[in-house]
């Protein structure tokens, strides 16, 4: 019988195990004393560099709640981020892409609504191009926030952490004002003449027309000669200019009359306009019943119509205007008629007080809401520019009736005596008044482009100019 060569399971020897050689242990031994030299450092230097601390730009993952115990001054470092709201950002996404939390941007949005009118700063309304600071602990925390709208110099949001909570209010930066004289002589129409005196002629423009617009239109009454002055605050930001204030003063001198605009405030805050004598500029009619590029047809007995080809009355005025200009009513009254109306096309009619009546024709759509009964204010919305009815183009028919022995008739809107509708300076103020005139007026002698600030801010009085008051314009037509 062979013989093997056969070692039993029992008796056969195990392999050596790699834990009972000696290197293991030197290594593992070395590794926890690397180990524990590393962790004595981290912790010397700081919570900053501790094993799994976050960088400080990456905000989201350290968020904390909002009323947290906030760590000691000399303890928090700070970090301030800066930016715009990018297109069709909403504010909350700029936040977070800034890497604000979640939680702190809940609890800022909740300080601005508080603390700021909705109106002025809506968080859930914002621009391309609005910009803002953020000021952020070492945590994460909001602890200041400045928020500047787009094109705004003088005014920002701000939100301070104050007693570890935030408190959101609106800031106004204040401007430097100047009062400039801006004055010049009419060669063919207004916005020229503006232009050759430096200034902004859209701006100033329309503040001259809404400071005239009872007695003049500027469109058609400037004469070549005719003259103006008028002292404006001008607002400017590290010298650079920001904006048009308000229009202190104003004349304007035809060839036959002049007229003239002080603004005057009341001991009760309320201010207006007033010509040279105290009477408010305010009539019961303006001018004009919207801006128009020019009056096609004036108020006549016999114009030959273009379309029918023929001679005809034309009672009315026309202006033409580019389709969908907003067309307003020229006195406060109640909409006695709103429709279709024949050759006039959609037509208005408002009846106002004292016997008057007014008309607007051809016009493309009306103020959505507008019925008849509905009672509308002076120079409000009624309607807009178009062609319907008999019309070769875009314009505005306008009509003026006057109650006459109980029968509404047709009359020329240039020969009605506009009649006053507002209310003079006070008795009791006209002195004040007078002298607040005075020192306003003698301004306007001075020649175009000069600052009049210190002149108009000093203590004494300026002597009554060397003219007269013009005549009076309570009695001038529309």
């Amino acid at each position: 019988m062979p013989i093997h060569d056969f070692e039993s399971p029992a008796a056969q020897s195990k392999p050596p195990s790699r834990f009972r050689k000696p290197g293991f242990f030197l290594l593992l031994g070395l590794l926890i004393a690397l180990g524990a030299v590393w962790l004595n450092r981290a912790q010397e230097a700081g919570p900053e560099h501790a094993a799994g601390a976050r960088p400080i730009g990456d905000l989201e993952a350290t968020a904390v709640p909002p009323h947290h115990t906030l760590p000691a001054a000399s303890e928090s470092r700070f970090m301030e981020i800066s930016g715009r709201i990018r297109q069709g950002e909403v504010f909350s996404e700029a936040l977070k892409r800034e890497g604000i939390s979640h939680i702190q941007v809940s609890e800022l949005v909740s300080a601005v609504r508080k603390g700021v009118h909705r109106a002025e700063f809506n968080p859930n309304i914002v621009q391309r191009g609005d910009g803002y600071r953020i000021k952020v602990d070492s945590l994460g925390v909001i602890h200041r926030f400045e928020y500047t709208q787009k094109g705004a110099v003088d005014t920002r949001f701000i939100a301070q952490r104050q007693n570890s909570v935030l408190v959101a209010w609106k800031k106004h930066t204040p401007l430097d004002r100047q009062v400039v004289i801006v004055s010049g002589q009419i060669e063919n129409m207004l916005w020229n003449a503006l232009i050759a005196t430096g200034e902004n002629p859209a701006t100033l423009g329309a503040k001259m027309t809404d400071i005239f617009e009872y007695y003049i239109d500027f469109m058609v009454d400037c004469r070549k000669g005719d003259r103006f002055s008028l002292a404006v605050e001008k607002f400017f930001k590290d010298g650079a200019f920001v904006r048009y204030g308000k229009i202190l003063c104003a004349e304007y001198r035809a060839a036959r009359k002049g007229y003239q605009a002080f603004i005057y405030e009341a001991l009760d805050g309320n201010g207006d306009y007033y010509d040279a004598e105290g009477r408010s500029l305010h009539r019961l009619f303006l001018k004009s019943p919207l801006n128009y590029r020019r009056i096609s047809s004036r108020y006549s007995g016999r114009r030959f119509h273009p379309i029918l080809k023929k001679y005809m009355p034309h009672h009315g005025i026309d202006y033409a205007a580019h389709y969908g200009t907003p067309v307003w009513a020229t006195a406060a009254g109640m909409v006695s008629f709103i429709g279709r109306k024949g050759a006039l096309g959609n037509y208005i009619e408002i009846r106002h007080k004292n016997g008057y009546k007014t008309g607007y024709g051809h016009l493309s759509r009306f103020r959505k809401g507008l019925k008849q009964g509905s009672y509308v204010n002076q120079k409000q919305t009624i309607g807009y520019v178009g062609a319907t009815g008999r019309a070769t183009g875009p314009h505005l028919h306008y009509n003026f009736y006057t109650l006459r022995r109980g029968k509404y008739r047709l009359t020329n809107p240039a020969r009605v005596v506009n009649r006053p509708a507002g209310k003079p300076v006070p008795k009791a103020h006209k002195d004040r008044f007078l002298r607040h005139r005075d020192r306003l007026w003698a301004l306007l002698d001075r020649t175009n482009g000069s600052v009049v600030t210190a002149a108009l801010t000093a203590e004494t009085d300026a002597k009554s100019p060397d003219r007269e008051p013009t005549p009076s314009v309570s009695g001038s037509t529309q």
